[in-house]
């Protein structure tokens, strides 16, 4: 009869052999000018994240995402989070 031990082993030697999902990663980037109001949306249109000027770093899932810039100016910029770290630097004005 396996030991206790062995079978905890054996139990991460399985789960590490399972298909990896992809992680969420991180997303940085600023914002400018002093005065623009951002927000990120997903695929969807759901708003995900509400952005400040200046500096930010999120964690987002990989996929397709739209930086929309509210103010001073409206636009739009789109981009990918990956599995690894990503930059946007978002212009509003």
């Amino acid at each position: 009869m396996p030991t206790p031990s062995f079978k905890v082993a054996l139990g991460l030697i399985a789960v590490s052999l399972l298909p990896r999902m992809a992680a969420a990663d991180v997303v940085t980037g600023t914002v400018t000018p002093a005065t623009a109001k951002a927000v990120v949306v997903d695929a969807t249109g759901k708003t995900v994240a509400e952005l400040k000027p200046g500096a930010y770093q999120l964690q987002l899932p990989p996929g397709r995402y739209k930086a929309r810039c509210l103010a001073p100016t409206q636009r739009e910029q789109e981009f990918l989070s990956l599995s690894e770290p990503v930059t946007v630097n978002v212009d509003c004005g």
